[in-house]
């Protein structure tokens, strides 16, 4: 930048912020046109006219059904279209103009000169280095060109791989499938209890939709209508894709209902899913003594050998559980008993209790006589000595002889 243009940048900076110029706006015209000028008499009440100062000296007055409507500007603005005629097109002359909208903060305008600064000198380091560019490999780039280069695009304000934005999209797709799917059930669960139930159950049981699941799930969970649950059970089932099915053995455990705990098992079963099985394995180690039956009662209608194992350990399980009432400390009366010797008297309280209970649970030992064929009660060493026996290899040599 030559000594002459910086001398001249800062003079009419200078001279700027000496003598401001009032502010300025834009007159939009019903018939389309646009007026710009100082609005004089903006405090007008009740608005009648508009009268206008314009940039060349002239005063304008219009009508008010005239004016569409007013958009205001900043002075530095106004000033700018007045200066912007006076700097030649020259690398000196835009340079300087762009840092005089620099130091008025006209960001959009500086821009502009400075990509007319780089036409006129494509090397013009300060230039090149206000827009953004850089020294990369001998060639001026912008971080955008550097990225673009490298395979990345611009999404959602980052800089992703095309693998990533089209995971990204086929996300919010499924998201959007999702939401749809649950207004619509959501519609259809109201009509279940009005007289359009015919066509809501219909409308259920038809659902084919894997996107679906989602909002099927959280109605199985929340719906406190058992025959409606038992519609969306169907529906999952109809479904059938592996979310579906997990969804329906966590309800064959979890839900209140045995009618809908016996339907998803019903439709598990035709399944023979592994998974399902895992589930159902895992839910044999479960602290509640009742989910371990259930989980048993699946295993029995899966016939998967595989769990043959898993049901001979839980064949008898110790679940833990909390006894005796009042706090520790506390004081509690005594009364003679016919073993306990003694008067009335007052003892101390050690509070609640944890006790281990060992439980024999009926559902898994039905579940192995279903699978094996065999019966050793709840003898766990009996059933594990036949279970081993079963995979005892062959010897060969001994069936030759």
């Amino acid at each position: 930048m030559t000594r002459l243009a910086v001398a001249l940048v800062f003079s009419l900076a200078s001279l700027w912020a000496a003598c401001r110029p009032a502010s300025a706006e834009v007159f939009v015209l019903t018939t389309g046109g646009q007026v710009s000028g100082e609005w004089l008499n903006r405090d007008e009440t009740p608005r009648k006219k508009f009268v206008i100062q314009t940039p060349g000296g002239g005063r304008i007055t219009l009508d008010r059904p005239q004016v569409k409507n007013v958009l205001y500007t900043r002075p530095e603005e106004s000033e700018y279209e007045r200066i912007r005629p006076s700097y030649p097109d020259t690398v000196e002359g835009q340079w300087a103009l762009a840092e005089w909208c620099r130091t008025q903060r006209l960001t959009a305008q500086r821009q502009t000169h400075l990509k007319r600064v780089i036409e006129l000198a494509p090397n013009h380091v300060e230039a090149r280095q206000a827009l953004g560019y850089s020294q990369v490999g001998g060639k001026w780039m912008t971080q955008e060109d550097v990225m673009i280069s490298r395979g990345y695009r611009r999404y959602k304000g980052r800089w992703r791989t095309p693998q990533e934005i089209e995971l990204l999209e086929g996300n919010r797709k499924i998201e959007l499938a999702e939401k749809e799917w649950a207004q619509k059930l959501k519609r259809w669960r109201d009509w279940l209890d009005s007289n359009r139930a015919p066509g809501a159950r219909e409308s259920i049981l038809s659902i084919d939709d894997p996107h679906a699941v989602a909002a099927l799930a959280r109605m199985l969970q929340d719906d406190p209508s058992p025959q409606a649950r038992l519609l969306y059970v169907e529906a999952l089932a109809k479904i059938g894709t592996p979310q579906a099915t997990k969804i329906l053995a966590i309800c064959s455990i979890e839900d209140p209902n045995e009618e809908v705990r016996l339907t998803c098992l019903d439709h598990l079963e035709k399944t023979k899913d592994p998974d399902v099985v895992a589930y159902y394995v895992g839910k044999l180690r479960s602290k509640d003594n009742r989910e371990v039956n259930l989980a048993a009662k699946g295993l029995g209608r899966m016939k998967d050998p595989s769990a043959i194992g898993p049901l001979i350990q839980a064949l008898v399980t110790v679940h833990k559980y909390k006894v005796g009432k009042g706090s520790p400390g506390s004081m509690t009366t005594r009364f003679p008993t016919g073993n306990s010797p003694g008067g009335t008297g007052l003892a101390m309280n050690d509070g609640p209790k944890i006790v281990s209970v060992p439980h024999k649970n009926q559902a898994v030992l039905d579940a192995l006589v279903a699978l094996t064929g065999e019966h050793f009660s709840f003898d766990q060493q009996a059933w594990a000595y036949w279970h081993a026996a079963q995979k005892k290899p062959v010897d060969l040599d001994a069936r030759r002889n």
